[in-house]
This record gives structure tokens, sequence and C-alpha cells, in this order.
């Protein structure tokens, strides 16, 4: 990562991500996103999503006349990108106030295709209602409950968008360092899903995406979306400790993201 933004990686003393490593609740998690959902943004995914659905409508896994269950649909990333594509697209969140801005945007954009589904996807019971299904980073989407639980939801295709590399959380790692925690998000480079496919015999295809990032966002804002964060997993003000590790690379008033992230795409037929 070079620029401005340059945070030295702690070193991995754990593979726990923050949701773990606080012993989140189910329930707990939904009041993060319900509270974090103002300040989600999709800086860190470039111009992945759009790349990423347009590769899978070149390769056939997504066909305009399918119905489609998105699985963590969240403020829209992927959805509003998707639904001018499919017949139907029904938009699964564990998050009200996220479903909320997405169809603000739906509405907006005068969608007549969309369905808000507001579920918690690990609890769904799931039916051979869809053409496709696709989860968009999707925390525990890589299980292989949630695995067998896609491939009972979808007739012909299912799908994975996650993480790979997100230089977007070296900050988030290196707050909670300062808070006493060594969290990480290594896991993402984990092959659990495509050894999970390999061992059922399951015919699929990983592709790989990147993007440069290179963008500025003001010290304020960055101040403003940690402690929105770190409010919604329960710890106290971190503004101090943001402006501690910002300010040395921020230059008039503006913090400079330059980096180079990587997502992962997966998709299958789902078994008979």
């Amino acid at each position: 990562m070079t620029g401005w933004f340059q945070l030295e990686l702690v070193a991995i003393v754990t593979k726990q991500a923050p949701f773990q490593g606080e012993n989140m609740s189910p329930q707990q998690v939904i009041e993060f996103w319900n509270d974090y959902a103002d300040n989600y943004t999709s800086l860190q995914q470039g111009d992945m999503p759009e790349r990423i659905v347009n590769r899978l409508f070149e390769a056939g896994v997504l066909k305009s006349d399918y119905s489609v269950l998105e699985i963590g649909s969240g403020p829209g990333t992927y959805s509003l990108k998707l639904a001018p594509k499919v017949r139907i697209l029904t938009c699964m969140d564990s998050s009200e106030n996220m479903l909320d801005i997405l169809f603000k945007s739906v509405n907006d954009r005068g969608y007549t295709n969309v369905e808000r589904f507001l579920a918690d996807w690990n609890k769904y019971t799931p039916k051979k209602g869809y053409d496709a299904c696709i989860a968009t980073l999707c925390p525990g989407s890589g299980s292989k409950e949630s695995l067998l639980r896609m491939e009972r939801s979808a007739r012909r295709s299912c799908i994975i968008v996650s993480w790979y590399t997100n230089h977007g959380d070296d900050l988030n790692e290196k707050i909670w360092k300062e808070l006493g925690r060594d969290y990480s998000y290594d896991i993402r480079k984990s092959t659990g899903v495509q050894d999970w496919l390999k061992e059922h015999g399951r015919d699929f295809k990983l592709e790989m995406f990147s993007t440069h990032i290179i963008q500025d966002v003001s010290l304020d804002e960055m101040i403003a979306r940690e402690k929105s964060a770190f409010r919604a997993y329960g710890q106290g003000d971190v503004e101090d400790i943001v402006r501690k590790l910002l300010e040395p690379c921020t230059k008039n008033g503006m913090v400079r993201f330059d980096h180079v992230n990587e997502m992962k795409l997966i998709y299958w037929e789902p078994a008979e």
C-alpha cells in the first residue's frame, strides 16, 4: 500500500475477526449492522461490484429471466446493479436499517421488480424457489450449513462474492490493537469453500478481481466512520485513537487511500 494512508499491519496472533473475538451474539451482530448502516461505505470495493455482476451475465451464470435471491444485500451495493438485469430480485438482510437505505434507492430509481425480505439467513428455511442464489459479502456464507442452504434455495446457480484483500480494514485492525485486541481478517484467504465444493464433487469456478483504490477522504469523515463502527461494537469513543493513527498520514485535512484490494467470485451449479 502506497501514498499517505500507510499503516503497518500488526503481527497475527489470533485468526479471530472482531465479531468472534468480542463473542457477539447473532442479535448483537444484527444490532451492529443497524447501528452502522448510515456509515457503511462501498468505497473499498471500487468498480468491482459492477465488473462482478457483468461477469456473471457474460458467463451465463445469471440471465435476464432469472429470479434471484441475494443474501446479505446491505444497502444495495450489488442489488442496484442486479435489479435492472433480472426478472425478480429478492433482497434478504437481517438489518432493517440496511434494507431501508436500499429501498430508498430502489424507489428513487423506480425499480418495481425488487422484493424486500427482512430475515436472518442462518434461520431461513430454504425452498427451491429461485433460479439463482447469490451471497454478497455475507458473514458466514462460506460455512457448510450456508452452502447447503444455498443449494436448497437455487435451481440453477449458486454464487458467493467475498473479500480476499481489503486494506480498508488495516485501520480497523490498528484501532483494535490500541484497544488491546489482536484481531485479523486473514480468514478471508481461507480455501474452505473451494475445499467443500471439491470434496462434494461440485464443478465450480473461482475468479479473482482487483481494483486500485485512489481516493481522498476527510479526516473528520474517517473519525466519524470509525467512531460509529466501534460504538456499534460496544466500545467507547475511539476518536483520540483514530487521530493518533491518521494524523501522521493526513495532508490538508484529507487521508488518501492508495492501495489494491481483491475480491473472490465463486459460482457453481447446485446438486440435484
